[in-house]
């Protein structure tokens, strides 16, 4: 029995030890997952606030409703001003997308957030055709993103 008792004590120890190092891992994984949930959250939110500052300019901004409106008949042809405007707010929709496919890309989006994404796309598209004719200048300042998945129909369009 004398040689029993080291041994029993030498095991009790190590099964001490081997279910704290598997309690610490399960913490770690649990604080990891935890850190991701709270990474998508922020993203959403802050996508999502992204958007509101932008659409909140639509009804605070006259003089931008009015460029919206007009970014809907096909037949408007922009004036000096107004071609920097559209420039500008072409390259504000590329890089709110980008950054939601980055997002993705990167876990901090779902598939289902993403997919809105790319309908909104389609949808901003279809809603300021005047739009359609801006891209370009985008894509020719950064060719590469005529690579980015969001962008596709844009891309596919021209």
């Amino acid at each position: 029995m004398n040689k029993l008792a080291p041994t029993s004590v030498k095991d009790t120890i190590e099964l001490i030890g081997i279910a704290a190092v598997v309690l610490s891992l399960l913490l770690v994984a649990y604080e990891v997952r935890q850190s991701n949930r709270i990474a998508q959250a922020t993203t959403t939110y802050e996508i999502g606030r992204d958007i509101n500052q932008f659409n909140e300019l639509g009804y605070s901004d006259p003089e931008f409703a009015e460029l919206l409106l007009k970014l809907r008949d096909e037949q408007f042809e922009p004036s000096g001003l107004e071609v920097l405007q559209i420039n500008l707010l072409a390259r504000r929709f590329i890089n709110i997308w980008t950054t939601q496919e980055t997002a993705y890309a990167n876990g901090l989006l779902t598939e289902v957030q993403f997919a809105a994404t790319q309908v909104d796309v389609v949808t901003i598209m279809q809603t300021f055709p005047v739009l359609n004719r801006y891209w370009e200048s985008a894509f020719h300042d950064q060719p590469a993103l005529k690579s980015s998945a969001v962008l596709q129909p844009i891309v596919n369009a021209q």
